[in-house]
């Protein structure tokens, strides 16, 4: 009797054994999200409680781009599909970008939200306060915990914004469903969310930093592209202007842009046919420069002179060519990387200072 019953505990004892190794070989199929757990009430803002289970086989897309016809290729461009009307040309880009990007930061002051200009758009800002020229769109972060807010309060709404010169202009807020679901998956919804401009289709990207790990990596902070950063490199937030309008960069600004694009993108003075210009403070293009230089050289048939300054560390070196202002091979720009300073504490000054490329 005895061992009959020891036999059937055993087999009990097996079958609960066997049924706990296969749930915990389920579970460990899911998002690595599935094992968030919070660590502090102080850090609150870098959760969010993780979708549980998976949509077969991944989320399907949410944000769609619209597409045009090129060369016979099918393109996305950086317009929403659902607002694109027709492709902006480049000063009306720049003109209808700086009205969103006001209308973003008003959107922000009057609900409280905490945001800050990332990526292209921060290293813009490193250089002049202003977008890149060749930049096609805005990119900026958020804390997970405003994401979250903005999808419960604001979510499918508009906001009203009035420009400086009477324009009145509308902007969808739409949230990712999918904005909980932290890994990457096949890099179909790594957007969380998107501020629209319903007159153009033109759009800010959202991206929310959150707490992957928090067991065994406290503090690490990333997005759904595989961007990684510490707490300490982005609080606290440090306050400045972007476009003329109140706007927050990473307190580690450098560091993250040089993590994110190397030392040279923070002092290379010319880049995707642009030279910048310390005189002016603007990205030229540098066909636009060579024309007027032939056009003005034309004009008093006197034959251009031209330098080209390098400098490293603080040492400079320069040298001198004469030749015709109209050869292509011709470097017209004057450019140094003496821009290594000091930030101040309180107030972020991008650009100004920084400038390598001068004309």
């Amino acid at each position: 009797m005895l061992r009959r019953f020891s036999t059937l505990l055993a087999l009990v004892l097996f079958v609960f054994a066997a049924f706990y190794s296969l749930v915990a070989f389920l579970l460990s199929l899911g998002p690595p999200t599935d094992n968030f757990v919070p660590m502090s009430i102080s850090h609150e803002k870098f959760y969010i409680a993780p979708h549980r289970g998976l949509v077969s086989p991944l989320p399907p897309k949410y944000f769609f781009e619209a597409a045009v016809k090129h060369r016979k290729q099918w393109i996305g461009l950086h317009y929403d599909h659902r607002y694109f009307k027709f492709e902006l040309n480049e000063k009306e880009r720049s003109r209808m970008m700086r009205f969103m990007l006001e209308a973003w930061f008003e959107f922000l002051d009057e609900n409280r939200l905490e945001s800050w200009i990332a990526h292209g758009s921060l290293l813009g800002w490193y250089w002049n306060g202003e977008p890149l020229p060749w930049d096609l769109d805005v990119d900026v972060q958020m804390f997970i915990r405003d994401v979250d807010r903005m999808s419960k309060e604001f979510n499918t709404t508009t906001h009203k914004y009035i420009t400086a010169e009477g324009e009145s202009r509308s902007y969808y807020i739409d949230v990712n469903p999918y904005f909980t679901y932290r890994s990457r998956g096949n890099g179909e919804n790594v957007i969380d969310a998107r501020f629209v401009d319903m007159q153009t289709g033109l759009y800010i990207d959202i991206t929310g930093l959150a707490e992957a790990d928090p067991i065994r990596h406290p503090n690490v902070l990333s997005c759904k592209n595989n961007h990684k950063y510490l707490v300490d490199d982005i609080l606290p937030l440090r306050q400045t202007l972007f476009v003329g309008k109140r706007a927050h960069v990473p307190y580690e600004f450098e560091k993250v842009l040089q993590k994110e694009y190397s030392r040279n993108a923070l002092t290379n003075g010319k880049y995707m046919g642009f030279i910048f210009s310390v005189k002016d403070q603007k990205w030229h293009r540098q066909s636009n420069i060579r024309a007027s230089y032939r056009a003005g050289n034309a004009r008093t048939g006197v034959r251009g002179q031209t330098s080209n300054r390098t400098g490293n560390a603080g040492a400079r070196s320069r040298q001198s060519s004469s030749a015709s202002p109209a050869d292509p091979s011709v470097d017209i720009s004057d450019t140094t990387e003496n821009n290594v300073e000091t930030q101040p504490q309180g107030l972020a000054v991008g650009g100004g200072r920084k400038g390598p490329g001068k004309l």
